[in-house]
């Protein structure tokens, strides 16, 4: 089942719910209508209430009402279906179109796997104390750098944060860094990427040399990504595998097309989007909206600002969010409550790796 079956169903479920609710209060009305009619000695100004509460203007009309509300919600299910769709046929194209790219040479990222490099961190130790720092961690991550940073839990435990950088490629044609064009058009259309699998290994590896091997599997990891960096943590939080190998109970994206990717529940997701930024919008869906992923969109669009899209801007919105008044921003005040155990603890460690795309024929870096 697809994630837009999943929206759709789920519309579909509370239409019928509501369809059910309103039958309740309908069969409530009847019995008040027969007792209305029938109770003996009842005095007549109650029996005209009795009359009005069953009738119209009372629970037969609240019926009536929860069926209209039902019935529009299952006229948007349809909606939401019929755009859904029609933006996958579109990812499709993209990879099609992809694929044949690759006839040239180009977008193909078909190799042996990623090479890990472990290079000096570029980030001085402190507390993360909140959604700014932990934008920030994407600073000075050039050259395909990946940044694991390890964190003390109050029971003795580790928690990882993985910063994931954007694209810093735009040839069509893949290199050595695999953070580049080409991942940026597989990873939104649902491929694997080998920057998904050099971010999986730079973690393990971190793991690993910090003696968390077996015992790491219940370490919670957030993931905290720009644009493709955004793009990358999500469809990593989406992968069943990797939730499978690493706790992952967090994502925070800045300015990515992250809408189409099915994140589960279990995951909490917070999402910056610039109104005026055209990149988030790319995949054309919406964030979903449940309360374990809140969306903190900032500005008025529709004007594009192609400006707008640093990650320099986005930790900045960030940090003013995080200045305002407590309650003035909707759900960070709550998001805050749910990533404590990533705030405010000390930091055990820092691992930085340099991923590099390998090609598969000579096991040697470079293009395809």
């Amino acid at each position: 089942m697809t994630r837009v079956d999943v929206r759709s169903s789920a519309l579909l479920g509370v239409a019928a719910r509501l369809d059910g609710c309103a039958e309740a209060v309908r069969d409530e009305a009847a019995v008040l209508a027969a007792s209305a009619v029938r109770g003996p000695g009842l005095a007549p100004d109650l029996r005209a209430r009795l009359t009005w509460l069953a009738g119209p203007a009372g629970l037969w009309g609240e019926a009536l009402s929860v069926e209209a509300l039902a019935a529009r919600l299952r006229a948007a299910a349809r909606a939401y279906e019929e755009v859904e769709r029609a933006v996958a046929s579109l990812l499709r194209s993209v990879g099609a179109a992809a694929d044949r790219a690759g006839t040239l040479g180009w977008l193909v990222d078909g190799t042996a796997g990623p090479g890990l490099d472990p290079v000096p961190p570029r980030w001085d130790p402190r507390p993360v104390t909140g959604a700014g720092d932990l934008v920030a961690l994407g600073a000075d991550l050039d050259g395909g750098r990946v940044r694991v940073v390890e964190l003390e839990r109050p029971d003795g435990g580790s928690a990882w944060v993985v910063a994931v950088p954007g694209t810093q490629e735009w040839s069509p044609t893949a290199g050595g860094n695999p953070f580049d064009l080409t991942a940026d058009v597989r990873a939104v259309t649902g491929d694997a990427t080998v920057a998904a699998a050099g971010v999986t290994a730079a973690l393990a590896r971190a793991q690993r040399d910090a003696g968390r091997g077996a015992e790491g599997r219940q370490d919670p990891v957030l993931l905290v990504g720009h644009s493709q960096g955004g793009i990358h943590a999500a469809a990593l939080a989406a992968d069943p595998a990797f939730r499978r190998r690493f706790r992952t109970t967090h994502v925070v994206t800045t300015g990515a097309p992250v809408g189409l990717f099915p994140v589960p529940p279990s995951v909490d997701v917070l999402s910056v989007e610039h109104a005026d930024d055209p990149v988030p919008t790319l995949d054309l869906t919406p964030n979903p909206a449940r309360d374990t992923w809140r969306t903190l969109r900032v500005g008025s669009g529709p004007a594009v600002d192609a400006g707008r899209h640093a990650r320099e801007g986005y930790e900045a919105t960030v940090r003013a969010a995080e200045g305002a008044p407590r309650g003035t921003v909707s759900g960070l005040d709550a998001w805050e409550v749910g990533v404590a155990a990533f705030l405010h603890r000390p930091v055990r460690s820092v691992t930085e790796t340099q991923v590099r795309r390998v090609v598969a024929s000579t096991g040697t870096e470079g293009r395809m």
